[in-house]
């Protein structure tokens, strides 16, 4: 990705994407999720919860990877539908 597109993902990263998000939601789902991952932490050894941030670590490289997928593909849909635009 040019650095260009980079500026670009990061901006709307920034102040796009919360202005659509359903901050409620979000909320409840955030909570949940440390409530259900501090349960499963509690039960794990040492070599398990380094298992656990080792797996954490890679979910939030693969959502990264697929953030920057969605903005490349809306952008390109973006500037498809300005061009077709007469």
């Amino acid at each position: 990705m040019t650095s260009l597109m980079q500026l670009l993902m990061d901006f709307t990263h920034n102040e796009r994407i919360p202005r659509c998000l359903d901050h409620k939601s979000c909320d409840l789902s955030k909570s949940l999720e440390a409530k259900h991952l501090a349960a499963l932490k509690e039960g794990l050894s040492g070599e398990h919860m380094a298992s656990l941030e080792r797996y954490q670590q890679a979910l939030e490289d693969s959502r990264s990877l697929e953030l920057e997928a969605m903005f490349l593909a809306a952008f390109s849909v973006a500037r498809e539908l300005r061009q077709a635009d007469p």
